[in-house]
């Protein structure tokens, strides 16, 4: 009797054993059919007549990121760009738009010839090892000029910008009425002129930027971010205002939300992203005072940059204001945190820069300084730049001297034993 019930449970196990086997040969196909996998291929053996005929497993797209769609639109539009919007469209078709966006068109394209095309093609070679380390790039001292860094470092996270001028907004258009044609006309003109001067001179100079970044003409530098973001080919995520609250964190909130005053520091992120590309991307630009009576070591945005851990500053036109002692604090900050600066001779002075901590590559040529500023001409930068083989060319020009055409660049690389 024993040895029948000990038959019994071996003949239970075998089954159970068999019809586990199936099971798991029954989902295993199915798993293999749901990922598109041929079963009979996967084993070697030739495929089954139909298998061709199954249905392929159709993963849809990633969603690309958001876009900001309204002020897009009005990017495109101050940039001379086609729109989708029907009402901006409606407006592209005025003889003011039309000729903004030929000039518009004709001048980039210029640019892009005799400044971008050459920039990016030195860059490339120049600027490997620092675009390849830049995650943040500092440009103090650059105002709205968002081309230059996107050219030399176009594979940076975030730029963070900064002046004087105020962030102020993107303009709004009535489509129709009395005076909508004549602002239309007045506003497109009033925003050529202000990108003029870094058109034909590669900067902004603060003197016409205050008097054409105002309320009534074209209010504040967000305008200008916008067309230069659009004609270097980005498209915009989201635009955000950027408050101080406490030392070293910045409060981001929508821009829309209205306030009546600011005070300086604060200032405006532009998320933004190459279209089929899901990476976005950041812009930064703070109006702020940054000599050192505004820009004291415990101010809040001193605090706020101190902790950024930006890689790459990238200093021109600058003024020549960090040879002066009032300026320290700002000298003092980009030489204890970068790892790479690029600058010309406006920038941090030569003798700063240490051949124990800094190895350093010269570009161009040598220039005294134009008459609008005296007793900043530097020897020791000048005697550097004497010995023709520690010069390299720099094919293209950028800088004070546009009219002769005689720049400088200096690209500074922190020694790997010269820890920060």
């Amino acid at each position: 009797m024993g040895d029948l019930n000990r038959k019994k449970m071996r003949m239970k196990n075998a089954a159970a054993r068999a019809l586990a086997i199936l099971l798991f040969a029954g989902l295993l196909t199915l798993a293999l059919a749901w990922f598109g996998a041929d079963p009979a291929g996967a084993a070697g053996a030739a495929p089954a007549a139909g298998a061709q005929d199954q249905a392929a497993v159709v993963i849809p797209p990633k969603p690309g990121p958001p876009v900001d769609v309204a002020n897009d639109e009005l990017a495109k539009f101050i940039s001379g760009l086609p729109c989708d919007s029907e009402a901006l469209r409606a407006l592209q078709a005025t003889p003011a738009w039309q000729a903004y966006a030929q000039a518009l068109d004709k001048g980039w394209a210029e640019l892009e010839a005799k400044r971008w095309a050459p920039m990016r093609e030195w860059a490339a070679t120049e600027l490997a090892e620092a675009n390849a380390a830049t995650r943040t790039l500092f440009y103090p001292f650059g105002g709205p000029d968002f081309v230059t860094p996107s050219q030399m470092f176009p594979d940076a996270s975030a730029y963070v910008l900064f002046g004087l001028e105020f962030v102020g907004k993107l303009p709004e258009f009535a489509a129709d009425g009395p005076r909508a044609a004549k602002h239309l006309e007045n506003y497109l003109g009033n925003l050529t002129a202000a990108v003029s001067d870094f058109f034909n001179k590669s900067y902004f100079i603060t003197r016409n930027m205050n008097a054409l970044l105002v309320r009534d003409r074209v209010e504040g530098v967000l305008p200008i971010l916008c067309l230069f973001l659009k004609r270097t080919g980005y498209t915009i995520s989201s635009v955000k205002r950027c408050e101080f609250l406490a030392p070293g964190e910045v409060f981001e909130y929508d821009f829309s939300y209205p306030r009546k005053t600011f005070r300086k520091p604060y200032g405006v992120k532009i998320e933004f992203f190459q279209p089929g590309s899901g990476r976005v991307r950041s812009l930064y630009y703070f109006s702020c005072n940054i000599a050192d009576e505004y820009f004291a070591k415990d101010s809040l945005y001193y605090k706020y940059l101190d902790g950024l851990g930006f890689e790459t500053s990238l200093i021109k036109s600058a003024s020549y204001l960090m040879q002066y002692r009032y300026f320290s604090n700002i000298r003092s900050l980009i030489l204890a945190r970068s790892k790479f600066v690029l600058q010309d001779d406006t920038a941090v002075p030569f003798k700063f820069f240490s051949p124990r901590i800094w190895d350093v590559r010269l570009y161009g040529e040598y220039s005294t300084p134009i008459s609008e500023f005296r007793g900043v001409e530097q020897a020791d930068l000048k005697a550097a730049y004497a010995d023709p083989a520690a010069v390299r060319t720099l094919p293209f020009h950028v800088g004070y001297h546009w009219g002769t055409q005689k720049d400088s660049l200096l690209l500074f690389k922190r020694r790997p034993a010269a820890a920060r």
